[in-house]
C-alpha cells in the first residue's frame, strides 16, 4: 500500500511516509468547482489498495471565506457549499479511477494568530478576527466529519493535538507560520492506516 496525499502545502509540510502530490496553494472551492481538472487521481500512479488523504481548505478558512459573506450568506452557509462540491469532487475521482482505494479527509489546521507569525502572505493573507477564523475553521471541520460518515470515508482529526491554550496552532508545534511542523501524530495516523492494510 502506498499512502498518498492530495492537497496545498498542509498536505506536504508535517507529513513523513506518504507520497505527497502538491497542488500548490490551490483553494478547496476551486477543487469543488473545477473537479478533475485540478485534482486528478488517476494521473499521478494510485493503484488498487492504495489510500489517499485530500487535504485542502485552509486557505478558503484563512482568507477567503470572510470577502463572501454577506446578510443573506453566511459562513456556514458558503462552507456547506464548499464541502458538498468538494466531496462530490472526491467522489467523482474515486470513481474516475476505478479502483478500490482508501478514501480519507484530513481535517483543516488551527488558524494562526497573525501577531505571532513570521510573515502574513500578501497574496494569501490572515484576514479577520482569531475568532472568526476559529468559527470558520471549527464549523468547516465538523462539516468535514459529517460528510465523510455520509460517503464512508475516514475522517484524519488531529485538530486538537495542535492547538494552544487560546484554540490556535500551537506555535511550539509549527514552522511560525501556518503550518504543522511537529509530524508526531501525522505519523501516527499514517502508521494506523497501513497497519490496517489487508
Amino acid at each position: 500500500m502506498t499512502v498518498f496525499t492530495f492537497g496545498d502545502s498542509h498536505g506536504s509540510i508535517g507529513w513523513n511516509y506518504v507520497t505527497k502530490v502538491y497542488h500548490g496553494p490551490l483553494l478547496c472551492y476551486t477543487v469543488g468547482t473545477e473537479k478533475l481538472k485540478v485534482v486528478n487521481l488517476a494521473v499521478h500512479g494510485v493503484e488498487e489498495g492504495d489510500a489517499v488523504i485530500f487535504c485542502f481548505g485552509e486557505i478558503d478558512c484563512r482568507c477567503h471565506i470572510i470577502k463572501h459573506i454577506t446578510e443573506e450568506r453566511s459562513y456556514q452557509d458558503i462552507i456547506n457549499d464548499i464541502v458538498d462540491r468538494y466531496f462530490k469532487t472526491i467522489k467523482l475521482n474515486e470513481e474516475n479511477l476505478g479502483k478500490k482505494i482508501e478514501v480519507y479527509v484530513f481535517n483543516v489546521v488551527p488558524p494562526t494568530d497573525k501577531d505571532s507569525i513570521l510573515y502574513n502572505n500578501e497574496e494569501y493573507p490572515i484576514l479577520g478576527t482569531a475568532e472568526q477564523r476559529k468559527s470558520y475553521t471549527t464549523y468547516f471541520n465538523q462539516k468535514l466529519k459529517e460528510f465523510c460518515e455520509i460517503y464512508g470515508y475516514g475522517f484524519i482529526d488531529v485538530y486538537d493535538k495542535y492547538t494552544d491554550e487560546n484554540g490556535m496552532l500551537d506555535r511550539e508545534l509549527s514552522d511560525g507560520n501556518i503550518h504543522i511542523k511537529d509530524s508526531k501524530y501525522l505519523d501516527e495516523v499514517v502508521l494506523k492506516i497501513t497497519k490496517n492494510d489487508k
